[in-house]
């Protein structure tokens, strides 16, 4: 990650350079867009709690909730992990997110061989989830723990305009 983050303040071509956690921030939503569109596999080794509540106290914007949803590809269903932030966003006009983390246990065999449910990956994000809410006194949203739905109301569906 450091010799991304040298690279991309040296030969980014932004301006001003990002700084350090900006930066950071980039190449991490950087890399789950690429995760998403199945052009890599993000095998990292499982973030705890630390780690994320140090993530979203690095984050610049307000965070005002955190928010497990489901999401899919080719190879089956997995969570992510936000932090809604107080910023236009794509989504929402008052309202963005801040990808945390990623929680993939398997491929959608599992469906077949009976493995799931319980979803192990569902089961982590929400725990953690709560943890870091609990840590920033904002509310969790985690809408379908229990099945994979990506078609969902999402936290900010549920605030006034």
């Amino acid at each position: 990650m450091i010799q991304a983050i040298v690279l991309l303040r040296s030969e980014g071509g932004l301006d001003p350079s990002p700084g350090l956690y900006e930066a950071q921030n980039m190449l991490r939503e950087r890399s789950v867009w690429l995760a998403e569109q199945g052009l890599v596999d993000l095998e990292e080794p499982p973030v705890g709690v630390p780690q994320l509540i140090e993530m979203v106290n690095a984050i610049s914007e307000p965070v005002v909730a955190v928010e497990a949803l489901w999401d899919g590809d080719t190879q089956g269903w997995f969570v992510k992990l936000v932090a809604i932030v107080q910023r236009p966003g794509r989504h929402h006009h008052r309202l963005d997110e801040r990808p945390l983390a990623l929680f993939r246990r398997g491929s959608d065999l599992r469906l077949f061989n009976g493995e799931v449910p319980p979803w192990p990956e569902a089961v982590e994000a929400a725990e953690k989830g709560q943890a870091v809410a609990r840590s920033l006194g904002v509310p969790f949203h985690f809408a379908s723990p229990d099945t994979p739905d990506d078609g969902l109301p999402r936290w900010w569906d549920s605030q006034s305009a």
